[in-house]
């Protein structure tokens, strides 16, 4: 069984939410879209694994401008896997801070409340 369209378009409107959450009055607003046992892995940064690391690193994290564009979506069940590229600003909207670039890998899951939330992600250098 593969993914319906529904569940690709409810994973969709997902990175949408984490992009706009990232710029909430909330810091940790986006962290909701990572699942209790969650785990990011991204170049240059430690490893951030569970709920509470997410929480804990959220104060951290300026992040503005967020743009996540997924060029490939598979999966079925319960479960999905997406790749595709991110640029954000690391800081602050109007900061003048630089644009960072990354190439991603998403695992969704579907958590029992119904809502599509990353399981795992990992991060690489983009080259343009």
């Amino acid at each position: 069984m593969t993914l319906s369209s529904s569940d690709i378009a409810a994973i969709r409107a997902a990175e949408a939410a984490l992009a706009e959450e990232f710029e909430d009055s909330d810091p940790t607003a986006w962290v909701n879209h990572y699942a209790d046992d969650g785990i990011f892995a991204g170049p240059g940064a430690p490893t951030i694994e569970g709920r509470a690391a997410f929480l804990a690193a959220a104060p951290q994290i300026a992040i503005s401008s967020m743009e996540i564009v997924a060029e490939s979506t598979i999966g079925a069940g319960d479960f999905a896997a997406t790749t595709g590229h991110a640029t954000w600003v690391s800081g602050p909207r109007g900061s003048g801070a630089p644009t960072t670039r990354r190439r991603f890998l998403m695992v969704w899951r579907r958590e029992p409340d119904g809502l599509w939330r990353i399981a795992r992600e990992l991060l690489n250098e983009d080259v343009v």
